[in-house]
């Protein structure tokens, strides 16, 4: 291809043009602004300014009609590489013409997006000449072999075209990157969901555009199974890469769950890469597999509205790969209010719990301080009972999160899928699925709204785990049977009655036709105790006092020249009987005997004790809890010889949200002989 010389001729009718606008002669229409001519500069010879008839390359007799200059000239164009095209406008004189021409280029390989055309940096492959020349950049994008380059323009209302191959080079294969697919995890074969997965690579060159008609052989590897496992299978082992790059294989699920990533690699050059992870599994939640959380499980709600604590549910399903994305999860409670649903991602979801009425009262006919602190007389030790005791005090809100799913059982002989061999003498040995038909007299297990599960019985425990499931119920006073006052999750909403489990396992594991179990899905469920703690803190027996705390100690002077072993009485069981020592103790609880709220802090004054030290057990702060707190104070003769006497200060603060909030107490120190 000839390369044209350039220079710097302006024609007698362009002189002319320059003398009208500096007032010798008339204007003209082609006249260009005079604030411009100076700066002008032409990159081409002699201008016409007569219309332009024709586009091509060069001007005068170098004038190469209907074709594109090339910037490498017949040179191959790189994989990935650049070059200028350039066009010229001339009259029927072959001279470059003034006027201003809209040229639009083309090819197959820009129109698909394999190549590029730019201005200036400024993606567009329309250009305006100037001054009879105009020209464009071009930038292979993963093209490869010859690609016919048009300029086409509109002159005196006829269309002229100028043309150039591009012989564009092949890239080198560089990688083959992953996509990451839409769905990372696909339901066993005959679940019901959906069953398939797109993976998806792209293929790219050493300048990191995407290179087409490569082929690409994909390959399985699951987890313990090999590409076989459980009917696991690719529906097209091999694909040849689209202008984008792009190869695509499906994964069809196999009835075995397992994990899989898929192996892709180019054929002629052995480059390869692997997938994300696939999960094949069932993607419905089941119920061993279902947890609840809370922010925290001991707000200051009692005497306050609006105090917040985040329920997080995390799901899996039989074989504890996470649920689906989306699996909805409701909420109900006894206590305050919460939202009424989420939907989860990556396994979890959240709402928000917020105190206000109800506020669950639970047992108020007997409100004496030790049934409260769920104590014995005397305060010593707490109930033999406690875990019944507690469970009477106000203030307890039982909050239940619900879910369609499955049942659970021990998959035994690991094949997926649920089978029912009670002698264990059959072809295939049968899992573990616990009813209430399973133990003598029955299972109290079974009545639970959250039973024990057989996947979650200690092998040393004597606890009768069951998986059969009655339908789902808020158990407001934490009995572990259904009351008629409480709400149920009527599954039939035909029969309006409460129906307790069916005997026989519920779920999608269940083998076709089988009549010892089915594939109903069914209501799964867990349930949290979260406890709205009071500000104000419990006193009594005795009107404003701490809880068993006596107001007295008495103790001996320490002599120094007499012995320290001093001789031991009885005493009250408050008090220590050393006759240099006394412990005194108390409990803290809120005002209804749960625990003191998290950051609880204690202190002493000791600021008028003589003759005596006085010592804390904990001083904070404290952290939360379901029961009270019992704190001892040790109060020891000291070395000084002096009788001890004076007035301590015990002063307990709960941080209310209201503002820090001090209860104080006083035990006087008097002098034994």
């Amino acid at each position: 291809m000839q390369t044209l010389k350039t220079t710097k001729i302006v024609s007698a009718a362009f002189i002319s043009l320059i003398l009208s606008a500096c007032g010798g002669g008339s204007s003209s229409p082609l006249d260009p602004p005079k604030s411009s001519v100076s700066s002008m500069s032409f990159s081409s010879g002699v201008v016409d300014t007569t219309s332009p008839v024709a586009i091509g390359y060069g001007f005068d007799s170098n004038f190469a009609k209907g074709q594109i200059g090339v910037g490498i000239g017949d040179a191959p164009l790189g994989a990935g590489g650049t070059t200028n095209l350039t066009v010229n406008i001339v009259s029927a004189t072959n001279t470059l013409a003034a006027t201003a021409t809209s040229i639009t280029f083309n090819s197959p390989c820009i129109a698909s997006g394999e190549a590029r055309l730019t201005v200036n940096g400024t993606a567009t492959n329309v250009v305006t000449s100037s001054f009879g020349e105009a020209t464009i950049t071009y930038t292979a994008n993963g093209c490869s072999g010859p690609d016919q380059v048009t300029a086409t323009a509109t002159l005196g209302g006829k269309q002229e075209v100028a043309k150039t191959t591009l012989n564009v080079s092949p890239d080198t294969i560089l990688s083959i990157t992953p996509i990451d697919p839409e769905d990372d995890q696909i339901s066993l074969k005959g679940t019901g969901g959906k069953e398939t997965a797109i993976i998806s690579f792209t293929v790219k060159g050493v300048t990191g555009a995407p290179i087409k008609n490569v082929i690409v052989d994909f390959s399985l590897n699951s987890q313990g199974g090999g590409a076989s496992l459980g009917g696991l299978a690719l529906v097209n082992a091999e694909a040849t890469s689209d202008k984008n790059g792009l190869v695509s294989t499906t994964v069809q699920a196999g009835n075995v769950a397992t994990s899989v990533v898929v192996t892709a690699k180019a054929r002629d050059t052995g480059i390869a890469t692997q997938s994300k992870k696939l999960i094949v599994s069932t993607g419905i939640p089941d119920q061993d597999s279902f947890s609840i959380a809370a922010s925290d499980l001991y707000p200051m709600g009692w005497d306050h509205n609006r105090i917040e604590s985040t329920f997080t549910v995390q799901l899996a399903d039989a074989f504890n790969n996470p649920v689906s994305d989306g699996t909805a999860v409701s909420f109900t409670t006894e206590g305050g209010a919460i939202d009424d649903a989420c939907v989860t991602k990556d396994g979890f979801c959240s709402v928000v719990w917020r105190s206000q009425s109800p506020r669950p009262i639970r047992n108020s006919s007997n409100t004496s301080v030790d049934r409260l602190l769920c104590v014995n007389p005397g305060g010593l030790s707490y109930v033999t009972d406690l875990d019944v005791c507690e469970k009477e005090r106000a203030g307890r809100v039982t909050v239940l999160a619900k879910a369609i799913g499955n049942e659970s059982f021990i998959d035994t002989n690991g094949n997926g899928l649920y089978d029912f061999d009670p002698d264990g003498d059959g072809p295939i040995k049968g899992d573990i699925f616990k009813t209430h038909n399973d133990y003598p007299g029955g299972n109290p297990e079974c009545d639970k709204n959250v039973p024990l599960a057989s996947s979650q019985k200690l092998s040393n425990s004597p606890k009768r785990p069951c998986d059969d499931l009655v339908e789902a119920y808020l158990d407001r006073n934490e009995n572990g049977i259904r009351d008629s006052d409480e709400p149920i999750e009527d599954t039939n909403p035909l029969d309006g009655n409460y129906s307790l489990e069916n005997g026989i396992y519920n779920g999608i594991l269940c083998r076709d036709n089988d009549p010892k179990c089915t594939k109903e899905k069914i209501t799964i469920r867990q349930e949290a105790i979260l406890i709205m703690v009071s500000d104000h803190m419990l006193l009594g027996p005795s009107p404003e006092i701490f809880p068993y705390l006596v107001n007295q100690v008495a103790l001996a002077a320490r002599v120094r020249t007499s012995s320290s072993a001093g001789s031991s009485s009885s005493s009250s069981s408050s008090v220590d009987t050393d006759r240099f020592s006394a412990t005194a103790f108390f409990w803290i609880a809120d005002k209804n005997g749960n625990g003191p709220p998290k950051g609880t802090t204690l202190a002493l004054d000791t600021s008028s004790l003589k003759g005596a030290t006085a010592k804390l057990s904990n001083e904070g702060p404290l952290p939360a809890s379901a029961n009270p707190t019992s704190v001892s104070i040790r109060f020891t003769s000291d070395d000084s010889g002096n009788p001890p006497s004076g007035v301590v200060k015990v002063s307990v603060t709960f941080p209310t949200p209201g503002g820090a909030l001090t209860t104080s107490d006083f035990i006087d120190v008097v002098s034994r002989p």
